[in-house]
């Protein structure tokens, strides 16, 4: 057998790191083998000290904004975000401005995503506003996304998306409208109060509820408490097709950060308290959630600088800074190696994309990352038009050297390889 490209080195695979040959031809990963057994290739790359393989980062939650909202983020500049990162397939949502919820909105976004990303891509259609168009969104769409304002819908939606990924996001509004009724001037720090983790129990206890017993393939996005996670797996366990995923910044911070960040730090659904946040981290490591998402929220500086708390956007850029901060954890002993699963496998498999794995089959999508580099993280050099993080000034000591992707080098030393419109779409459900 002969290869188009041979990389040799610590490779993480299985669970854990080997040395290990990887094999890619045809942009397809063909084997997996000691260096010894390695095929003759086109091309061999053997890592340097300290640098591993990992199989390319799957994130499915992500906001690339375009549209009207290109000034946020455009399909470049988040998809060059995702490359920096580790990140080889990224699956955007709907709620774009004008929101994707037809199928003419979702095919001229699959051409706005075809002619400028620069890894692969899926994409969410938001609750149809046409039930007879499901059959065609589906040929496109990965999953549809509902949001707390479809929550009335919801009964007959489920009967017609029924085989369909369907991504909840869980925060009951009629919780939220009471409690903020409440509060006549509501500061950044109410921001907890008005979208209280009640209001994310009651979501997951209403959608289950409504699920019953219909085929459906749920997945809670973002969950913030114990409670909410363990509501999905107790469900899952009762033979529900239910995953769900949680973020590192519901992780990682408490509603402590919002004392110190102020309007940097609002994010739906808000950061909660320490023990919620400990709850979220000890998910991660056991594996109780099926993946890690960054839910890259990218807005303006200038927009969460605002005074006002109603007009300040709720969310934050992850993208180019997750996987690092995955495997600073893992370097530091807070996470174990099998982690990095939720970042990459089990997201692919949810979403059924042939990514996320150095096994052969999988798309040849490597990513090499240099340990020890140590580094401060300063959001004025991200590629994303949002420069501003929660995590600014957070130490990481791993870098995303070179990002292959289907085989191609796509990246190296944070600079692009390839060019607008090199991502490709990943097919429907």
């Amino acid at each position: 057998m002969r290869a188009d490209l041979v990389i040799e080195g610590r490779a993480y695979v299985d669970g854990r790191l080997i040395e290990a040959a990887i094999a890619i031809d045809d942009g397809v990963i063909a084997s997996v083998s000691s260096p010894a057994l390695a095929p003759s290739a086109d091309e061999r790359l053997v890592l340097g000290p300290g640098q591993i393989m990992l199989p390319g980062m799957v994130d499915m939650h992500v906001h690339l904004r375009d549209f009207n909202q290109a000034y946020k983020e455009d399909w470049y500049t988040g998809t060059l975000a995702a490359l920096r990162g580790g990140v080889t397939l990224v699956a955007d949502m709907p709620n774009n401005d004008p929101p994707v919820n037809s199928l003419a909105r979702l095919r001229e976004k699959l051409e706005i995503a075809g002619s400028r990303a620069l890894v692969d891509f899926a994409l969410y259609c938001g609750a149809p506003m046409d039930p007879g168009e499901i059959s065609e969104i589906r040929k496109i769409a990965c999953g549809f996304k509902i949001y707390p304002e479809d929550y009335g819908r919801l009964p007959s939606l489920l009967d017609q998306l029924e085989g369909s990924l369907v991504v909840i996001h869980p925060e009951d509004p009629e919780t939220i409208m009471l409690e903020r009724s409440r509060i006549i001037s509501p500061r950044i720090e109410d921001h907890g109060r008005i979208r209280p983790k009640l209001a994310e129990i009651r979501a997951v206890d209403r959608v289950l509820e409504i699920a019953g017993s219909r085929r459906l393939r749920l997945h809670f996005t973002h969950l913030t408490t114990g409670d909410s996670i363990m509501r999905a797996i107790s469900s899952k366990l009762r033979g529900g097709s239910i995953s769900c995923d949680a973020t590192l910044h519901h992780a990682l911070l408490s509603s402590d950060a919002v004392k110190v960040l102020g309007s940097i730090a609002k994010v739906n659904p808000p950061l909660r308290s320490r023990e919620d946040s400990e709850a979220v981290l000890s998910a991660m490591r056991s594996g109780l959630v099926d993946a890690i998402t960054s839910d890259h929220a990218p807005h303006l500086l200038e927009e969460k600088l605002r005074d006002d708390y109603d007009e300040v956007p709720p969310g934050f850029p992850g993208l180019e800074i997750y996987l690092p901060m995955m495997m600073t954890e893992v370097l530091e002993g807070r996470m174990p190696l099998r982690v990095l699963d939720l970042y990459s496998r089990k997201p692919a498999e949810i979403l059924g994309a042939r990514k996320g794995s150095l096994t052969p089959g999988m798309d040849g999508d490597v990513v090499v990352v240099e340990l020890g580099r140590e580094r401060v993280i300063s959001p004025s050099g991200f590629a994303s038009k949002a420069k501003y993080t929660p995590f600014e000034g957070w130490k990481i000591k791993a870098e995303v050297r070179m990002v292959f992707l289907r085989g191609i080098l796509a990246l190296r030393d944070g600079e692009p390889c390839v060019r607008m419109g090199f991502g490709r779409h990943v097919a429907g459900s």
